[in-house]
């Protein structure tokens, strides 16, 4: 195997300071089993990829009610359950996708609930790990214990990442902006998006997430063609290909930035 010789130019910002992974946390679960949760306003779908699973996220009125400027703060008595279940696979073990071209629950598994409550008070029991005024624990859907409160220590870590500017949530835009939660197979970053150009098969719905800081388009080269408008930081579009062509587009405030969408033939 050749060896490659690497040289790191410049790391762009100081990395964080890891979290103490230490064993502080509550010993009574003050977050409570969240009967009915079903029924709650969903948030968002999440597809994730890397352990193929189906996270939907569900929020009490108090905490789906938070708008874009208010994220930073939830109220208190915001409850918010994240549903984790495996996708259905096929053979090779890759998720089945749906008409839409998202993932599909496995109704043969059994889904996890990992729930974080917002009280007066609530964290401090997490000590240097903690997280706000937010506590977890993960029941099974019977309402036995996932995770123990005394063992959600590894929650708050997690949760940590998530930054104060966020209060302590993960994507918060996929809600707010009405991001869609399928994995991208386009980004826009740096003013670009990445790949340039991208070939499907006819029938795939194809994801583009705006991962840059400004808002960009997905805008058809074509005169009078489709636009997808404004998209800010953490939005997105799905657009679904049916017939072979090409599709070159570029972002109409940004009109260096384009790119292609090639259908191949069966």
């Amino acid at each position: 195997m050749r060896k490659i010789a690497m040289t790191l130019i410049a790391l762009g910002a100081l990395a964080s300071p890891a979290r103490t992974q230490s064993t502080p946390a509550p010993t009574v679960d003050r977050v409570g089993f969240p009967t009915g949760y079903e029924s709650w306003p969903v948030l968002y779908v999440y597809d994730r990829p890397d352990n193929r699973q189906v996270r939907t996220i569900y929020a009490n009125q108090l905490a789906f009610d938070v708008k874009d400027g208010e994220q930073w703060n939830y109220p208190y008595g915001s409850v918010l359950v994240m549903q984790t279940w495996n996708c259905l696979r096929d053979a090779a073990g890759a998720c089945v996708l749906d008409k839409d071209g998202r993932f599909q629950k496995d109704p043969a598994a059994t889904p996890t609930l990992f729930v974080m409550r917002k009280e007066k008070g609530f964290g401090a029991d997490y000590q240097q790990n903690r997280t706000g005024e937010w506590e977890y624990v993960a029941y099974r859907p019977d309402g036995s214990y996932q995770t123990m409160p005394q063992n959600s220590f590894s929650c708050a870590v997690c949760h940590g990442d998530a930054q104060k500017a966020n209060d302590w949530t993960f994507r918060t835009n996929l809600h707010i902006y009405g991001t869609s939660g399928a994995p991208a197979n386009m980004v826009m970053t740096s003013y670009r998006y990445l790949p340039n150009t991208l070939h499907v098969k006819p029938g795939t719905v194809v994801t583009i997430v705006n991962n840059d800081g400004p808002a960009h388009t997905v805008s058809d080269d074509w005169s009078g063609g489709w636009d997808s408008g404004r998209m800010k930081s953490g939005g997105s579009v799905s657009i679904r290909f049916t017939e072979p062509g090409e599709f070159n587009f570029h972002c109409s405030i940004h009109p260096t930035m384009r790119g292609k969408i090639i259908v191949d033939p069966e």
